[in-house]
């Protein structure tokens, strides 16, 4: 178990949240959640793909945005054309009719939020993405280090899967397809994906990095979830958390506190908090 790093010197930093300030909050928090099917989460945030928008009250701002085109919103979506009908249903203005645009190959259309801001809505099609991989190639931007990645978890039975995942763990997939579920979480993604093989649950397949990690192994096991108590030299866990030596330099770490369990299909999974430096 090796929980994701959370600071470096040489990583690049990466855009987590979004804040839109305004003289009323609730309005314009269920405005958003209207137009694009939302729920905010515990801590405020509408989760919108992997940045986070959160809707601050302030008495520092004018009632309606002063330069909306100074900070647009890009809100993309798998159906533009979907999403304008149901915006037009709401009633929404639009400052720019939905659509498609040659030669970049996506849809772009821009609705304006109850405090004047923009929000532009976009589908990027296979011809977007076509020409995309052709212009990375022609610069030479094949080295994976470039590229994103995720998770992929193999399911003998995805219905028995999408069961355990959302009443042991509370978690709903994002997207579906066929043989496919699409999960997303604070920060990055991951997918089961229907198979016939099985996976051994020998290692580690996919890391949780928690806060607090006695709260999130008592809340799974009240959902029914098992943990693994693990006794070898060198390791041994205590009500199913170990205590786990050494980390990456880059994490401000000395280690970690883990624990793990296997879900419906076999995966194991690890979830672990980082043990700070003194």
């Amino acid at each position: 178990m090796e929980p994701t790093a959370t600071t470096s010197s040489r990583a690049t930093p990466a855009l987590g949240s979004i804040l839109l300030a305004s003289r009323a909050p609730e309005r314009l928090r269920a405005w958003y959640e209207r137009a694009f099917g939302v729920r905010a989460d515990a801590a405020g945030f509408l989760r919108l793909g992997d940045v986070g928008l959160l809707i601050d009250g302030r008495d520092d701002v004018a009632p309606v945005t002063a330069e909306p085109a100074r900070t647009i919103l890009n809100v993309h979506v798998d159906d533009a054309r979907s999403t304008a009908e149901h915006l037009d249903s709401l009633g929404v203005p639009w400052l720019a009719v939905l659509e498609y645009r040659e030669p970049a190959g996506a849809w772009f259309g821009t609705v304006v939020d109850p405090d004047g801001n923009y929000v532009q809505i976009i589908e990027l099609t296979e011809a977007y993405w076509t020409a995309r991989a052709q212009g990375e190639r022609r610069a030479g931007g094949t080295s994976l280090a470039e590229a994103a990645v995720s998770t992929r978890l193999p399911a003998q039975d995805l219905d028995r899967a999408r069961r355990f995942y959302a009443e042991k763990l509370g978690l709903e997939p994002v997207e579906t397809r066929p043989g496919g579920l699409r999960y997303q979480c604070r920060s990055g993604s991951f997918a089961l994906f229907q198979s016939a093989g099985r996976a051994s649950g020998e290692h580690t397949q996919m890391a949780w990095a928690v806060d607090d990690i006695d709260a999130v192994v008592a809340e799974l096991r009240r959902r029914g979830v098992t943990f693994e108590e693990v006794d070898v030299p060198g390791l041994r866990t205590v009500n199913g958390i170990a205590e786990v030596a050494g980390h990456y330099p880059s994490t401000g770490g000395t280690g970690e506190r883990a624990a793990w369990f296997r879900d419906s299909e076999g995966n194991m999974h690890g979830i672990g908090q980082l043990i700070p430096a003194p």
